[in-house]
Parts: structure tokens; sequence; C-alpha cells
């Protein structure tokens, strides 16, 4: 297979986000067999989980092998030059959108072709998203025209809103949020999202230090990956499932999960929602097995669960019991009936899913 062939086919042929990794690829070939699966997934900001998609939908097994044909077909060029996105592309790869508008109408295409072109190369404007929208408020319908006033009366809100809270905030259904995204050019509702935080004027950190300026791009880095990472439905499955259970309990995989199992019972008990703490890996088993239909059991896996934790959230779905998931997508204690709430982050990823978790059982009870 030559893999750089698939890499540029990618670019065309994939949907947005693996086409957009596709060209980091490219950009970054020579340094790829260098990195680590997890380094790869921070520079390009995605979670590993992407990257395994990403690598079966150009023909491999997994990354690894993806990484294994990339040394391979790098030995196989011995120094011949790699084909990099601006040779493939010409000047579409390095042509501002202005430019582009201008060749645009030299070359006599619309502006949706236009918009289609700079969508599939990466080169759209992200920060016109407002524009646009202000621009066509008179042609959304009577819904979507109430999704884009709710925007842009709160654009913080809406960057980090679920599609539920999005909805429930404009009084539209979700449907009409996921109608309105494609009318404003995203793919859906993530797209939107990223297009917005990217167009939302950033904070003044002129003055902080360095150090602490770097600090505040790796956490907006990585909650960004976080809500990319994280399912809506999923995220109301959860809470539907909370608040109609009889009784809550929480397991905590290990030391460095328990601050945010005991976070999640505070958040849960302010919220009028009752619910009981568990870390010794005793009591989860006998706690595991007193559990029946109609309760749930949440699980705060961000690190590696022992063997007594899975033994007790076995245990936990033969009786019957809703068990909610915060942990990797890779890991061993995820089921098929379980519902997920995917970590690409161990840290900042638990807190943000915490928070919009609690946020939203008060506001349901309201409705």
């Amino acid at each position: 297979m030559d893999i750089v062939y698939q890499l540029v086919n990618g670019l065309s042929g994939l949907p947005a986000q693996e086409s957009r990794l596709a060209r980091f690829f490219l950009e970054n070939f020579s340094q790829v067999p260098e990195s680590t699966m997890e380094e790869l997934a921070a520079r390009a900001g995605v979670s590993p989980a992407t990257l395994h998609n990403f690598a079966r939908s150009i023909g491999c097994h997994d990354i690894n092998d993806f990484l294994g044909r990339v040394r391979h077909q790098q030995q196989d060029i011995s120094g011949s030059p790699l084909p990099s996105p601006s040779g493939i592309l010409g000047d579409a790869a390095w042509v501002e959108p202005g430019a582009l508008q201008q060749l645009a109408a030299k070359a006599g295409v619309s502006s949706d072709i236009l918009a289609r072109f700079t969508h599939s190369t990466g080169k759209e404007d992200a920060g016109d998203i407002l524009a646009r929208i202000r621009s066509r408020l008179g042609d959304f319908s009577q819904q979507e025209a109430r999704v884009a006033q709710t925007i842009l009366d709160d654009v913080a809100f809406a960057c980090s809103a679920t599609i539920d809270q999005l909805a429930s905030a404009a009084g539209v259904s979700p449907a009409t949020i996921t109608r309105f995204a494609r009318a404003s050019g995203c793919d859906d509702i993530r797209d939107l999202r990223m297009k917005l935080a990217q167009s939302s004027k950033p904070a003044p950190v002129g003055g902080l230090p360095q150090l602490w300026r770097n600090k505040l791009q790796d956490v907006t880095g990585s909650l960004g990956t976080q809500l990319g990472e994280l399912s809506p439905a999923a995220l109301q499955q959860a809470v539907t499932a909370l608040q109609r259970a009889s009784g809550v309990h929480i397991f905590s995989a290990g030391a460095a999960d328990t601050p945010f199992a005991s976070l999640l019972q505070y958040r849960l008990l302010t919220q009028s929602l009752p619910a009981s703490l568990c870390l010794d890996p005793a009591l989860m088993s006998i706690t595991a097995s007193m559990l029946r239909v109609g309760q749930a059991l949440v699980i705060v896996a961000g690190t590696l669960p022992e063997p007594a934790l899975m033994a007790a959230a076995y245990q936990a779905r033969l009786n019957g019991a809703t068990v909610i998931v915060i942990a990797s997508t890779q890991s061993p204690l995820i089921t098929k009936n379980d519902i997920v709430l995917p970590l690409t982050d161990s840290y900042y990823g638990t807190l943000l899913i915490i928070d919009l978790l609690c946020e939203r059982i008060p506001f349901d009870k309201e409705d």
C-alpha cells in the first residue's frame, strides 16, 4: 500500500475531520514515525480513538499499522522529497479566503461552490461564522432564526452547550439544531461549536506569563477535544438514568479518581439527588451484589481499573442495574450495554463531564 497515495486520496474522499487528519499527516510526514500515538493525538487535537478510526478509513488495521507503513515508506523513498498538501493542491493550500473570493470571481463559480471548496481544503474562514449567521437571519426558517438569535445573544454559551442545552435555550427541538448547523454551512453541531469557539473573542492574555498562556492553551485544547468526543445523546441517557434511578451509587477506579468521584457525589447531592460513594474494593463487591433493576451505578475510571472493580461492575450488570462509565473508550470496563461518557483527558475531561452531567439535571427537573 502506498500510504502517501492513501493520504492524498483522503483529502477529498473522507469526512471533514478525517480529511483534516490526512492533511495533518502529510504536513508532518517526516515527524510521524518518531511520535507516539498520544503525541500525535495531542498535536492533531483529536482522541486516540479518532486516530484508530482514521487509520482504518485509509486501509490500515489500526494506528500502529499506519505508523509502521509510514516508517516503511520513508525507507523506500530514500531521501526523495515527499508530496506536500501545497504541491498536491497547488496555490489553494496557501491562498487566503479574500484572495479565494477573487479567484472564484475570475473562474466564474458561485459562492456555494467556493464554500464547498474551501471547506474541503480546510481553508474556510471559521471567524466568519457569526457574520454568516447574521447575514442569513432573514433566510432561516422561524425555528432556525430562534437558534441563530440564541447563539448571537450568548456565543460563549453556544460554544460549550450540548445539542439539548442549545435546543432548550432556543425553545426548539434537537433536530432543529442539527438542521440549523447544516444551514449555516457546518457538518454538524460539533463543527458548529468548533467554528463558534474559533470566532469568539479570546480572553485578554497578553499580560500573562508565557507559562500561564501555554497552560491556558493546553486546557482549551483539552476541553475542545473532550467536547468533540462526547455524545450529547449519551449524556442525555446518563441524565435520564440518574433522574429515574431509585438509588445512585458511585465507584472509583483508584486513588487518582477518588477526588472526581467525591466531586460527583457532592454535585448530585446539591441537586437533591441522593448518591452514595464507595471506594473500598470489598465494599464495592457487597454494594454491587445488592443493586437491582431501577438503580444506577456510576463508575469514574480515568485510570486503569482493578480486577475488584471490574468484578463489581459485572455483578451490577447481572443484577440489572444501569451502569454509567466515565472512562476512555479503550477501558476494559466498558460493555455494549453501558452508558459510556468517553474521556480524552482524565483530569479536565472528567471535570467537564461532571459539570455537564450535573448542570443538566436541575434543568430537566424544571421541565
